[in-house]
């Protein structure tokens, strides 16, 4: 068996793998088998796309789109990528949800490494809410909620963890620690209840029911009129002395309570309200950078996205055989706002390439600008094709000139004193010098 066939093979079988351990809801060990297997062969757009499906359903949806994207560019059609992608796409609003959730997310994990978890549980919460399939968070919320002790909550988390990846390390490890605390995590019968029952279990008393008087004495009339005078004048006495002090006394006291109540509840509002204000200028901070950084993916040039299409742009100039347009999409390229590993890793195949060949089409690019009378554009092809090959002497002297000709003395004698110093062309470096004022 050759080398191709023997690595194609292994491929495919670590996609079985993935695939069987995909069907059987254990999520970690499918994304590493085809892991493996992309790392044998990363045109299998199969694996691609099922690891995309991996991460859209653990909530990671950059990454799933990264995986579908490149799938999408290795096979332009009849490529499952294609429904996953335009599924995302027809979900208004799904992106910038996302966006949220991740901001919210990597808050409250700012929050949590800065000792904050009652705010950092705070910012999980919305976001488990929102998002019940972001394995991140529910793993995160469940460990701030062993640190406070609060198991049952912890296990719920972790519960739904494993409900979506059947073996997920970190879960499992942390379902073994809320077993070991020995928590009873199902929840109390309410107290109130239990007070209502011995309430309850007196005996009522019943229709015929009699309260007899321990004793009965019958008075003459006379008699009766005095004890009703001094029954009288003995109301009047304990209603002056007694019962009015008594009740002026507890009125005051409702009252007393009353306002405390009310100071109380006054300063809770008003803490509320800074608490509020300070939330609302978090939120303006939190969209003006969301508005930002929608700009900066969408608007500039030199956004993330853009740089994303440029890579696509230049793998079909490949696909068509057009070597000069992919040399002049790669001439705009900043690979920095670049994190993918996997376009990363294509970005240093092209770039390879175009220090074996595009050096020499980056100078004519720049020759055709300067004889056009456009500067700008003349430096940026320079400047990648000295990017590319350092030694390119005759690139350095033409940026040299348009550097002279800008004003921009100390770019124009640097590059001069690199060619008189390191060049083997007596000519050029000549030529250097005079330009330098030597």
């Amino acid at each position: 068996m050759d080398y191709e066939r023997k690595t194609r093979f292994i491929a495919n079988s670590y996609y079985n793998m993935g695939l069987e351990k995909a069907r059987l809801r254990d999520l970690s060990g499918a994304a590493e088998c085809l892991k493996k297997s992309l790392h044998f062969n990363k045109y299998m757009t199969d694996a691609r796309n099922l690891l995309g499906l991996i991460y859209y359903e653990v909530g990671e949806v950059g990454d799933a789109l990264v995986q579908w994207v490149i799938s999408m560019n290795l096979q332009p059609e009849e490529n499952r990528a294609d429904y996953y992608l335009g599924e995302i796409q027809r979900k208004k609003g799904t992106m910038d949800n996302e966006r949220r959730l991740v901001r919210r997310f990597n808050q409250a994990l700012v929050y949590a490494q800065n000792g904050s978890e009652d705010l950092a549980i705070l910012q999980l919460n919305k976001v488990v809410e929102s998002k019940p399939n972001y394995v991140k968070a529910q793993l995160l919320f469940a460990i701030l909620c062993i640190a406070r002790g609060d198991y049952q909550k912890a296990g719920k988390a972790v519960n739904k963890v494993l409900q979506i990846d059947c073996s997920h390390p970190k879960a499992l490890y942390y379902k073994s620690l809320i077993k070991s605390s020995g928590v009873n995590m199902k929840p109390e019968k309410e107290p109130e209840k239990r007070k209502l029952k011995n309430v309850l279990s007196h005996r009522q008393m019943e229709d015929d029911d009699v309260i007899i008087p321990p004793s009965y004495r019958e008075n003459t009339k006379d008699q009766a009129v005095m004890n009703i005078l001094a029954g009288l004048v003995l109301g009047a006495a304990v209603i002056f002395f007694v019962v009015m002090p008594a009740n002026t006394k507890s009125i005051n006291e409702a009252h007393n309570r009353e306002m405390l109540k009310y100071s109380e509840l006054l300063s809770q509002a008003n803490k509320k309200v800074d608490s509020l204000s300070d939330q609302l200028e978090h939120l303006k901070a939190e969209k003006k950078a969301a508005e930002d950084s929608l700009a900066s993916l969408t608007n500039n040039a030199d956004s993330i996205l853009a740089q994303y299409q440029a890579v696509i742009g230049i793998l079909e100039a490949y696909k068509k055989d057009d070597f000069n347009t992919a040399v002049k999409i790669y001439a705009g390229l900043d690979p920095t706002l670049i994190t993918s590993e996997d376009v990363q890793a294509v970005i240093g195949e092209i770039r390879k390439d175009m220090a074996e060949k595009g050096t020499s089409v980056l100078e004519n690019l720049g020759d055709k600008a300067t004889a056009a009378g456009d500067s700008q554009t003349a430096l940026v092809y320079y400047s990648k094709c000295i990017e590319l090959k350092p030694a390119s002497w005759q690139a350095k002297f033409k940026a040299a000139v348009i550097y002279k000709a800008m004003d921009q003395k100390d770019q124009a004698n640097g590059l001069f004193s690199d060619i008189i110093n390191n060049s083997k062309d007596v000519e050029l470096s000549a030529k250097a010098k005079a330009e330098r004022g030597f």
